[in-house]
């Protein structure tokens, strides 16, 4: 299903992020020792490739999907806005034959998807920088594509983040990224960052093209199992990433019905 949306409200005010860098880093520790996120992940969906040990709400078919939305060529550079342990982004790279560049604003994150570029075959074409979604530091137009799983709406402003993105791409280059959107714009229920994240109307008016939304029911099924399963394996103990999904379950799951997944695609003009 393709959903194209036109004009509405515009992105709310920014708010600070939720979450530090080194809260994030404790969380990534966490997951290296334990994989309380990973291990969730396989339960709700066998099908994913367990050496991507994922730390977003991702499915086998939502996978498939960005690989084929990015519509990478073999030479191509990849740039994985927010990439964590650098799974996602180094199996869609290996995928397609591409070199790939990672941004993320957690030090631990960037040193364990470093280490893992190794066992995926692309330890001479893969390299990850600690740095900013709205200041990567890399040349104008310098990469085929880009790709943000989870991650860009934790952006401090998403407008930056997205010229950000536009800037670094070459022309005709195109951006996917994962997210959420409301079924109701502005509904007071949900977090403030969720409540009018616009995503097409915040990139087109960072002077993206063809934008487009597409949403399955599966995607958004996904995103509740894991939720539900997390809160299924009972104490966390030590696992203070399992302890951080669970916190995020209960806190999220009362609301999560007024949410859909969301795959957003732009092109670079």
């Amino acid at each position: 299903m393709t959903v194209h949306h036109g004009p509405s409200a515009p992105s709310a005010a920014p708010e600070p992020p939720l979450t530090a860098a080194d809260e994030f880093d404790a969380l990534f520790h966490s997951e290296s020792r334990s994989g309380g996120f990973s291990r969730v992940s396989r339960i709700v969906d066998p099908t994913l490739p367990p050496e991507i040990e994922p730390f977003s709400f991702l499915s086998a078919d939502l996978l498939r999907h960005i690989a084929e939305a990015l519509m990478l060529e073999e030479g191509d550079t990849l740039v994985d806005l927010g990439c964590g342990r650098g799974g996602p982004g180094l199996w869609l790279a290996r995928d397609a034959h591409a070199s790939l560049i990672g941004i993320d604003f957690s030090p631990v994150a960037v040193v364990q998807a470093q280490q893992r570029a190794a066992a995926f075959g692309l330890a001479r074409d893969a390299r990850f920088v600690v740095n900013d979604l709205a200041s990567t530091g890399l040349p104008d137009a310098s990469v085929s594509a880009a790709v943000s799983i989870d991650a860009l709406q934790y952006a401090q402003e998403h407008d930056a983040a997205a010229a950000e993105a536009h800037r670094i791409l070459r022309p005709g280059g195109r951006l996917v990224l994962t997210g959420w959107h409301p079924r109701r714009l502005g509904d007071s229920r949900l977090p403030r960052r969720h409540r009018r994240t616009d995503w097409p109307t915040v990139l087109r008016t960072a002077g993206f093209i063809a934008v487009e939304c597409h949403t399955r029911p599966g995607w958004t099924d996904t995103y509740l199992r894991i939720y539900r399963a997390a809160l299924q394996m009972g104490p966390p103990g030590g696992d203070t990433a399992l302890a951080s999904l669970q916190g995020e379950a209960r806190r999220r799951l009362p609301t999560a019905h007024h949410l859909y997944r969301v795959v957003v695609v732009a092109v670079a003009s």
